[in-house]
């Protein structure tokens, strides 16, 4: 039919690429990209994604000055509203398309790149103050 002419089945083995010809892709190098060891493994590494020192430290703080137990209900409401659906979508996103923040976006919608650059600045400077309290914690 003419709608299955103009929106062409896409292939998920190839997820939000540009369209190609089949001789490119043989041309294009293949890296080798990490796996992870077991499933252990990767909810060990999405929980020390999700759970960092803010949780530990600040939270308790915040919780007492803004009501006590009165301000759990609104923070748990969110937390299931927003918080999971787009830390879940986040994570299909990037699993599913096996690319960086900045390319996926940029694949995604071009009006979207700022996004990635946004989300690997925002990266970086965590790592930088992270590591220091780190540091700060082995060294004293």
């Amino acid at each position: 039919t003419e709608e299955e002419q103009s929106f062409p089945r896409v292939s998920s083995q190839v997820p939000l690429s540009p369209k190609i010809s089949d001789e490119d892709i043989e041309e294009e190098e293949t890296v080798e990209r990490g796996n992870w060891t077991g499933r252990f493994d990767f909810i060990l590494s999405l929980l020390g994604y999700s759970v960092g020192l803010g949780n530990v430290w600040r939270f308790p703080y915040l919780c007492y000055n803004n009501g006590g137990g009165a301000f759990l209900i609104p923070f748990i409401a969110m937390m299931l509203l927003a918080g999971f659906p787009l830390m879940f979508m986040e994570l299909a996103f990037g699993q599913y398309a096996s690319l960086s923040p900045v390319v996926i976006f940029e694949r995604f919608c071009p009006l979207f790149g700022g996004i990635g650059y946004g989300m690997v600045i925002v990266s970086a400077i965590v790592m930088l103050y992270y590591n220091m309290i780190i540091a700060w914690t082995i060294f004293y």
